[in-house]
């Protein structure tokens, strides 16, 4: 499986270099050998940020010329290639689980997405009474169960779609 990790912006430079968007932390990407831009395999030379962004060297890209048709694509990695701690996740490895809301002691649907907001991440929980949006934290966050495949929450009163 092919996670995407950032997307290139623009060109930078005479020498071939590119600004990118990082999806994940950059510190991730510097341990990678290999990304895949716009589904071509590139070593990576070179990685330094500049502001809030990346710039990459890619090896073979040493004009802007060469660097151009990169502008717009997207950066993949394979999931397996991501170097994470003991513990540590990407949202895309729990998408499916189900959910377990320990206040009503059921399954309240299938983890659909995690939607990233500036006060604070959702999960998106699709059920069949309809369409959850719960905190990403403490106290709703109960914690991932990988052996089951699920993510256990507990929800409030009133958060649920048949509770008025």
């Amino acid at each position: 499986m092919k996670i995407e990790c950032g997307k290139i912006l623009n060109t930078h430079g005479v020498r071939g270099e590119v600004k990118a968007e990082a999806y994940c932390d950059p510190a991730l990407l510097r341990k990678l050998k290999t990304l895949t831009v716009g589904g071509k395999d590139y070593t990576l030379a070179g990685l330094r940020m500049h502001g809030d962004f990346l710039l990459l060297t890619l090896e073979g890209v040493d004009t802007v010329e060469a660097a151009m048709p990169l502008k717009g694509k997207v950066i993949t990695v394979p999931r397996e290639a991501l170097p994470l701690k003991k513990g540590e996740y990407l949202y895309q490895d729990i998408y499916g689980f189900s959910v377990y809301d320990a206040r009503t002691e059921q399954v309240i649907g299938t983890l659909a997405e995690v939607l990233e907001r500036p006060a604070s991440m959702l999960y998106r929980v699709e059920g069949p009474k309809g369409e959850v949006l719960i905190p990403a934290a403490q106290p709703f966050y109960l914690g991932v169960d990988f052996e089951h495949k699920r993510l256990n929450v507990r929800t409030i009163e009133g958060m649920l779609p048949d509770e008025d």
